[in-house]
């Protein structure tokens, strides 16, 4: 991006030998000692940070030019994130001063201030190949993706209540998820749909329309900051259109169409060439030798394929630490057992599990043994159900766990509790050298007891660890509701 951005700058006239702010704007930066601005930390080819941590993208081009343009020098601290949520929070709470592409919204806009877009991106319909239909209208009664805090998955929930919506943490695991059939739809921005479809190769998808929506991406500051919305708004006024245009060309190809053409091209390039492999291995010309040969390769790269397939598969739904179903995984699985088992009219329960005490764990000995705590105490649990032949546990938090028991009534799943608390506290597990340590975890049981959503449940049942952890720790509580009954 180095040579991009320098002629960007050897372009950007307005900044040389004249002040675009006014005397007071150009006090009131001055008398700033710092600006914190946080980017999307996850939003590419728009903004996001790379393996190296460094922040990138057209937003981050942008930011480039309006740092020289405004010669912030040491001012503008870029502030590295979790995900959108946590940058939504931090604005809220003063935390940071300054978003980067950002939709504005009613909520948002109590809190936060707006520039004018700088960036217009559709927010189209991603399905696999074989999908028939097309539009919105395709997708009633589907499982239809969305990201989580983005204004894209608000609009989805507001305008089309007869979608089966669901909300993912990022655009790759959502666009995983439609590739191997665990959701129907994703609707994304066509450039980092593309983006992500390329790294992962996932040549089974196709657009099928816009959905509707589009993202007027802006900067926002804090409302109280009302000069420095001024600032950025006359920056991005002063940002010609040709470095606007080599910004957009360089991050995306600004016909979706086109942003299409490398994965459908892909495709019938790689069957044309199976057919050509799978033609000369039938007839051969003659060369049964060669023929096997081929055969044998082709038959080699197809295993390998389906093995890299799996792998992101699992990938999508494995947390990464313990090996174990991931959030979004065991919340998918605990709906499906659920409603099975309230549809037969069976017992269900459900447990959270969180290890006392952990922050001081990670504070004593550091978080590598912290991580070995938490895979340990999921490997004791994960044996005893695999010997009982019941549940799934998953990770739904740092320490916390979810455990699954369909068809178990209240009185047996108590007593699954005990025995897994039980036997977490009897775990050996070494934190240095001839130094162990022995973990304990505080568990909440909820059980069906009527037509309730399995939200709710779960809800109780987090109350009724929080009941556990309130009277002592290391111990099981059951859900009031329960006793009450």
């Amino acid at each position: 991006m180095g040579l991009l951005f320098l002629l960007l700058i050897s372009l950007a006239g307005t900044s040389h030998g004249q002040d675009i702010l006014t005397p007071e704007e150009r006090l009131w930066l001055d008398q700033q000692p710092v600006i914190r601005f946080a980017p999307a930390p996850n939003f590419p080819p728009v903004e996001f940070f790379n393996e190296d941590n460094e922040y990138q993208g057209i937003t981050a081009d942008f930011i480039k030019i309006i740092d020289q343009q405004l010669n912030l020098g040491q001012k503008l601290e870029i502030v590295q994130l979790k995900d959108w949520g946590e940058v939504m929070s931090e604005g809220r709470s003063r935390g940071i001063d300054m978003w980067g592409a950002a939709e504005k919204t009613a909520a948002r806009s109590q809190y936060m201030q707006f520039t004018e877009p700088y960036i217009r991106l559709p927010a189209v319909i991603i399905v696999r190949q074989e999908f028939a239909g097309d539009g919105i209208e395709a997708l009633v009664g589907k499982k239809v993706v969305g990201i989580e805090n983005y204004a894209s998955y608000e609009h989805l929930q507001e305008n089309y209540p007869q979608l089966n919506a669901l909300g993912v943490p990022d655009i790759e695991a959502g666009l995983r998820m439609v590739s191997y059939g665990a959701a129907d739809a994703i609707v994304a921005n066509n450039a980092a749909a593309i983006y992500y479809i390329e790294k992962n190769g996932l040549t089974n998808l196709k657009v099928i329309g816009e959905s509707g929506f589009e993202w007027n991406l802006r900067f926002a500051v804090r409302d109280d900051w009302a000069p420095l919305l001024s600032i950025m708004q006359k920056s991005l006024d002063s940002i010609t259109a040709l470095q606007k245009r080599d910004i957009y060309r360089y991050w995306i190809n600004l016909d979706s169409s086109d942003g299409w053409k490398f994965t459908k091209d892909y495709m019938l390039i790689a069957m044309a060439g199976a057919l050509v492999v799978i033609v000369l291995v039938l007839f051969g010309w003659g060369w049964r030798k060669r023929a096997a040969v081929n055969m044998q390769r082709l038959t080699q790269r197809i295993e390998e394929q389906k093995k890299i397939e799996e792998e992101l598969k699992n990938l999508a739904t494995t947390d990464e630490l313990t090996g174990t179903y991931n959030r979004r995984a065991i919340l998918e699985i605990a709906q499906t057992d659920y409603q099975k088992c309230l549809d037969e009219g069976q017992p269900f329960s459900v447990l959270l599990m969180d290890i006392d005490h952990f922050k001081q764990v990670n504070d004593q000995y550091g978080h590598e043994v912290g991580d070995r705590v938490i895979r340990a105490i999921v490997n004791v649990c994960s044996d005893i159900l695999k010997v009982k032949k019941i549940g799934d546990i998953g990770r739904i938090g740092g320490e916390e766990f979810v455990v699954l028991l369909p068809m178990i009534d209240h009185i047996e799943a108590h007593s699954v509790a005990e025995q897994l608390r039980q036997c977490v506290e009897k775990e050996p597990i070494q934190c240095v050298e001839n130094t162990w340590y022995s973990a304990t975890v505080s568990v909440g049981l909820a059980s069906l007891e009527h037509s309730e959503k399995f939200d709710e449940l779960l809800n109780r049942a987090d109350m009724a660890m929080y009941q556990a952890k309130k009277a002592g720790r290391n111990r099981v509580a059951v859900s009031q509701e329960l006793v009450a009954g």
